[in-house]
């Protein structure tokens, strides 16, 4: 059973839910199942230099994706920034024009993100994917910045609100 742990050290998390617009308001918290395998795979090709992915990776993806994780939450507020952003021109009055765009983000209070998969992985496969997770930079927006880790056998989770991601 593999258990991801994300430490964000900037303590800002920015992702936007799947189907919604940026500037929304909206923060995917936590972190999707898709969006999490999606930072893995993208790992693999950056900064492993992958044409494809290899046949080892493709059965520790297709475990991972068979079922929904459990998630261990640190505690996170919704916050955001709003900036008025020139778009060219002037209005009648000869002030610039401007759109309202908002910058929304989950603040992360400290700890760890931990993502709990029921998936039976070999030791190697386990060791492949700690391979991925520690050269992950980020996930989301390339601000959320991460450092990641596979937490090793027999470890126990920091305390947090448990829950699971819906159907």
């Amino acid at each position: 059973m593999p258990t991801l742990l994300l430490h964000f050290p900037g303590r800002r998390y920015h992702a936007t839910p799947w189907g919604h617009h940026v500037n929304e308001g909206l923060v995917e918290w936590p972190p999707s199942p898709w969006r999490v395998l999606r930072a893995l795979i993208s790992v693999g090709y950056t900064k492993l230099g992958w044409r494809q992915v290899p046949p080892e990776g493709r059965e520790v993806f297709l475990a991972l994706a068979e079922r929904l994780p459990r998630y261990r939450l640190p505690g996170a507020t919704v916050a955001h920034s709003r900036h008025y952003m020139p778009i060219g021109g002037l209005r009648k009055d000869g002030v610039e024009n401007t759109t309202l765009v908002f910058d929304t983000w989950a603040q992360i209070e400290g700890g760890m993100l931990a993502i709990d998969w029921e998936a039976d992985l070999s030791p190697l496969q386990t060791g492949w994917l700690a391979s991925l997770v520690e050269r992950l930079g980020y996930i989301g927006r390339a601000d959320s910045v991460v450092v990641g880790e596979v937490m090793s056998a027999g470890a126990s989770l920091a305390p947090g609100l448990d829950v699971l991601p819906c159907d």
